[in-house]
């Protein structure tokens, strides 16, 4: 299985479209399945908006994708401390 790890929003919103995108989906298309507005979506795949947790997972789990948590290589549960940037 292949895991890709995003640090930044712009990342992510990329990786987003190039999703939708794959699956020959409108932006109209996928807010449909996800339940919110094309608007969001744009916003979304723009890094215009960072949404919230339950419309980003409404999103995800529309595409077919799922959202993992993994531990950091390298880091030690006792002195690893995440930065801002490591949240997306």
């Amino acid at each position: 299985m292949d895991v890709t790890v995003f640090r930044d929003v712009k990342a992510l919103s990329q990786q987003l479209r190039h999703a939708r995108k794959a699956k020959g989906w409108s932006q109209g298309d996928l807010a449909q399945r996800a339940g919110t507005d094309p608007r969001q979506i744009s916003r979304i795949e723009t890094a215009a908006h960072e949404p919230k947790l339950s419309l980003l997972l409404a999103v995800l789990a529309a595409l077919e994708l799922d959202l993992g948590l993994v531990p950091r290589r390298g880091a030690s549960s006792q002195t690893a401390r995440p930065r801002p940037e490591d949240i997306f």
